[in-house]
């Protein structure tokens, strides 16, 4: 059943019409062009599509995008601030933590998870 919601989106709201068992990760993919958040094995196994519902990371693979609604959702696009990247970016960057960048945004997205519940895990 397609249907109309409005999702914020790193700060922006967007009104997009879905079907019900879309999920998050396709939606911000191929409807919102934020394709920073890969699609790995499509299971929730991996954390390649992880992004912040709220703060909390989730594997957008298996949250339906219209649960999103009413919500923040923060992804890598997200991060950066007027051409600057986030610490936790920089960092990955200056350190070679990047690899091939594939998984890049899950593991960014996952440790700012992490950093802000506990600054020095």
């Amino acid at each position: 059943m397609l249907r109309q919601i409005t999702l914020t989106v790193n700060g922006h709201q967007h009104q997009i019409f879905t079907d019900d068992c879309r999920t998050l990760l396709d939606v911000l993919r191929e409807d919102l062009n934020l394709t920073g958040t890969k699609k790995g094995c499509d299971e929730g196994d991996c954390g390649v599509c992880t992004v912040l519902v709220d703060g909390q990371p989730i594997n957008s693979c298996l949250f339906l995008a219209v649960k999103a609604e009413g919500h923040e959702v923060t992804t890598i696009e997200g991060l950066e601030q007027d051409g600057v990247l986030h610490p936790i970016q920089k960092a990955f960057v200056e350190e070679g933590a990047i690899q091939c960048g594939f998984c890049t945004p899950g593991m960014v997205m996952s440790t700012k998870a992490l950093l802000d519940v506990n600054s020095k895990p």
